[in-house]
């Protein structure tokens, strides 16, 4: 991992070294069948012909002769087979565990095409959805910035989904230390929004599960509570496409197509309010001339300040709208038209192709409150406005690399300690893009225009859909995951898990999550004694 300016990167631990472990273990697992069946067949020789009772105990005798072989490495012939996976058709006979789609060829462990990655309040632990359709959790380790090599990152948790896990939110509370904060919000298609403890099996009791020997991730499916979501009208269970919580955890917010739906969470049959991003539906002018249509593919609350404690809720929409609301009262402050759209619609524009994109995909605050960051997909460009006079957009990170309909996630962290104020603030921008590099803009809410990014750190082969720099700034987190179409000739060998097949097209997958150390990001004495280090 290189830099192409003067960050200094180091993988510290990464997945990849998981998975080469897994395959060079079955690699040998492989070798022994083989010289067990070269063995057997010089017997038979010496011996005679061999009986058909002997030939179908083969496979059992191997076996017994290798208990830590997994069902299914040993074919009937004594070799080891091979692992694919058909098209996921969206069959809800997907168990909870850890399911064997993760594993290709030779038994070896694939880590599935992630396709988001958030970095709890705390800092100690990563969380990530996946085309595998799990939602699993990283361990940060205290010692890792003392690793003098790579070592091996594998999830601590896990739970794998029968639907599409669309998004997801973290108790802003969250303490690794603290078992009733760790939860988190997963909202899954067709199901309502379900609550986890995101580190403990709630299925087996607390005090009992320190002395049961763990073999694999703690299976964190069984769910705390659950909150409907329905349609009235038709009783259609209604799945939010965004999730965010409120600065005291207390309340959440569910963003879904013309509204966002505001949560108690000690109340589950309902939402205790809703917010209308277009007040009048049937109207001509679309609530009056009013708000916008849309669903709502984006939330981000604002810092707490001393005149606004709940801060500004903005909601990011596919139809290329954001909306600004009061947390509390739900009253719209404003709402903002990306530039390229005029009367709902997206403007063709040659001089503008790389700035405008396909809707809203993540939307971020700087730690002052003033500034409001938009991503889309298809799109280059991180748009800056500043929320005091919204009317035009301040400047744009460019060259961001992005014109994919995946979603590419970015992350803002600020160099200087906000505690007393802003005026020593740094605010970077984190993004990765489609060619596996992170790029860094600094103060960008400073310029004006298209703005360069002032670093750039090459850390994958795959796309980065989130690059997360740790609150101590010394550390980083690049999740990548990616997507390749294959012809029947590149089908048998290749990377990732093969998927398609039949009426559909052939492909494969794959994804990859690093714990990178960055040189010259040493927390500060003041720093680390707020963070508890």
């Amino acid at each position: 991992m290189s830099s192409s300016i003067g960050i200094r990167v180091r993988c510290l631990a990464s997945t990849r070294i998981w998975q080469e472990a897994q395959y060079e273990e079955s690699d040998f697992k492989e070798r022994e069948v083989e010289d067990e069946v070269q063995t057997t067949n010089t017997n038979k020789d010496s011996v005679g012909e061999a009986t058909p009772e002997a030939l179908q105990n083969g496979p059992d005798q191997v076996k017994k002769e290798h208990p830590d072989l997994e069902e299914g490495e040993v074919s009937d012939s004594g070799s080891s087979s091979s692992f694919s996976s058909d098209f996921d058709s969206g069959s809800d006979t997907r168990s909870d565990a850890t399911d064997q789609s993760a594993v290709h060829r030779g038994g070896r462990r694939n880590v599935s095409c992630i396709q988001s990655a958030q970095l709890s309040p705390d800092g100690t632990c990563i969380f990530t959805t996946d085309y595998n359709r799990a939602f699993s959790v990283y361990p940060i380790d205290n010692d890792i910035v003392n690793e003098p090599g790579t070592r091996s990152l594998k999830p601590y948790a896990q739970f794998v989904s029968a639907d599409p896990i669309w998004a997801f939110a973290i108790n802003p509370n969250f303490g690794v230390n603290d078992g009733n904060t760790t939860h988190v919000l997963v909202s899954r298609r067709n199901q309502y929004i379900s609550l986890h403890n995101a580190l403990w099996d709630l299925s087996r009791p607390i005090d009992a599960q320190a002395d049961i020997p763990r073999t694999g991730p703690v299976n964190i499916s069984t769910k705390v509570s659950r909150y409907k979501l329905i349609d009235h009208l038709t009783e259609d269970v209604r799945a939010p496409t965004s999730l965010a919580y409120s600065h005291d955890g207390k309340y959440f917010y569910a963003g879904e197509q013309n509204t966002i739906a505001v949560f108690d969470l000690e109340y589950t049959d309902d939402p205790i309010s809703k917010i209308l991003t277009i007040p009048a539906k049937r109207n001509k002018l679309k609530g009056g001339g009013r708000g916008f249509k849309g669903y709502i593919s984006a939330l981000a609350l604002s810092p707490a300040s001393p005149t606004n404690n709940a801060g500004i809720l903005a909601a990011g929409a596919r139809t290329r709208h954001v909306g600004l609301y009061d947390a509390i009262s739900g009253r719209e402050t404003t709402h903002i038209t990306l530039p390229g759209t005029f009367q709902g619609k997206k403007l063709r524009n040659d001089a503008l192709s790389s700035t405008i994109g396909d809707g809203v995909s993540q939307l971020k605050w700087s730690p002052d409150g003033n500034y409001l960051y938009v991503a889309e997909r298809m799109s280059d460009a991180i748009l800056i406005y500043d929320v005091r006079n919204v009317s035009l957009t301040l400047g744009y990170c460019a060259g961001r690399k992005a014109l994919t309909k995946q979603r590419l996630g970015f992350d803002v962290w600020t160099a200087g300690d906000a505690t007393y104020g802003y005026d020593d603030v740094s605010p970077e921008i984190w993004a990765g893009g489609t060619d596996g590099k992170i790029r860094v803009w600094r103060d960008p809410c400073l310029k004006e225009g298209a703005i360069e990014a002032d670093e750039v750190v090459d850390v994958s082969d795959a796309p980065v859909v989130a690059s997360l720099v740790h609150p101590y700034g010394n550390l980083a987190v690049a999740a990548s995951g990616k997507y390749e179409i294959c012809g029947d000739d590149e089908a048998a060998e290749g990377k990732g898990q093969l998927r398609g097949g039949g009426i559909y097209p052939k492909f494969r997958e794959w994804g990859c999550l690093d714990i990178l150390g960055l040189g010259g990001y040493e927390p500060t004495t003041a720093e680390a004694e707020t963070h508890g280090m």
